[in-house]
């Protein structure tokens, strides 16, 4: 039985996502899908869902839908403090966990400090059509989800359904950076050799500030001290622009390409953000600082097999006794690193 979900407030941005659109780069058409290829299968994966299928990509918080039928729901990412209001009561939902949500109940994410996304996955996925051979919705040139667009008050997406959860939990193994300053691991770009040692030396040693008109093109960076002499930029024939490539422009400002860029560009790329570190790209909000650092490409390559093998060990089944136990255990030995844990038992114990 299906059900419909209708979206009460849109929110600062929040867009449907599922797998890559692959094999059309060539025609100016980039790959699209969420902007954290690992933390949101996640929410699939809580739901017996595809790890691909299609959820939501919320940004920053205050979105807020209703459910038409009854459905299950799963949070990867970031906790926006998203709230579920059934009658005149309201409970937090916790990320990590799936829940039930019953006709006419209301989900609404408030936003937090701590991260800036999250993924909303429904049981079965979301019903849209492929477009290009995916669902993920790409809006520059308004292919996929609804009309090619993010999400707007008044919209209606129906909600597969044709999954059956088990009691499944996510462990808080693929941990975002959420410090002031977040380092972001590189290797070298297309473009390394052509800058001067002195341009390079300046890319390493200072830290930027993300800019506030960042999106899923890119990541809009500036030097975090004015004072800082920039690199110099240059123009060169485009050629094709890989997912966080790191490109300079004529002004000497860094831009880190993301799943919506342009498939091809003319700016100089000095450096890749390593796919691994895709997870603390899609965190980062305005006015935080980063740092890059290099590293080697078989670094990189481990790396990315370190968070495969993270992803495999994340979600766990669990029984009502398993998750008692543990939370006196929790509560005689303070075990606070897991407080996560404990918090999405007791949710499930209460589901």
């Amino acid at each position: 039985m299906t059900a419909n979900i209708e979206v009460l407030n849109a929110g600062f941005h929040s867009v449907i996502q599922g797998n890559q659109r692959i094999g059309f780069k060539s025609f100016g058409v980039p790959e699209s899908g969420p902007l954290d290829p690992f933390t949101s299968t996640l929410a699939n994966l809580l739901l017996e869902n595809k790890p691909f299928a299609p959820l939501l990509e919320i940004t920053q918080g205050s979105l807020e839908f209703m459910s038409h039928g009854d459905t299950y729901i799963a949070i990867s990412g970031a906790d926006l403090n998203a709230v579920l209001f059934r009658g005149c009561n309201s409970n937090k939902i916790s990320v990590g966990t799936s829940i039930k949500l019953q006709d006419g109940d209301r989900v609404k994410f408030n936003g937090s400090n701590n991260g800036f996304r999250c993924w909303c996955a429904f049981c079965g996925g979301i019903k849209v059509p492929p477009i290009l051979s995916s669902t993920s919705t790409l809006e520059t040139s308004n292919l996929g989800g609804i009309f090619g667009r993010s999400l707007l008050k008044g919209d209606i997406f129906e909600v597969v359904n044709d999954t059956q959860p088990r009691n499944k939990i996510l462990l808080p193994l693929l941990n975002f950076d959420n410090n002031k300053n977040v380092f972001l691991r590189v290797i070298k770009g297309s473009q390394y050799d052509e800058f001067s040692k002195d341009d390079i030396e300046v890319f390493f040693q200072n830290s930027y500030r993300v800019l506030s008109n960042s999106n899923r093109i890119g990541i809009r960076l500036s030097y975090s001290e004015k004072e800082t002499r920039p690199i110099k930029g240059f123009n060169i024939l485009s050629d094709p622009s890989p997912l966080g490539a790191v490109q300079i422009t004529t002004d000497g400002s860094p831009i880190i390409l993301l799943q919506d860029r342009g498939t091809v560009g003319g700016y100089p790329k000095i450096a890749t953000v390593i796919k691994a570190d895709l997870i603390k790209v899609a965190q980062l909000k305005p006015n935080q600082l980063i740092t890059f650092k290099l590293i080697s490409v078989e670094d990189a390559i481990k790396e990315y097999y370190n968070i495969l093998s993270l992803l495999a060990k994340s979600i766990i089944e669990i029984n009502t006794g398993f998750i008692k136990n543990y939370i006196e255990l929790s509560k005689k030995y303070n075990l606070t690193h897991f407080s996560l844990c404990t918090e999405n038992f007791n949710f499930l114990i209460k589901r």
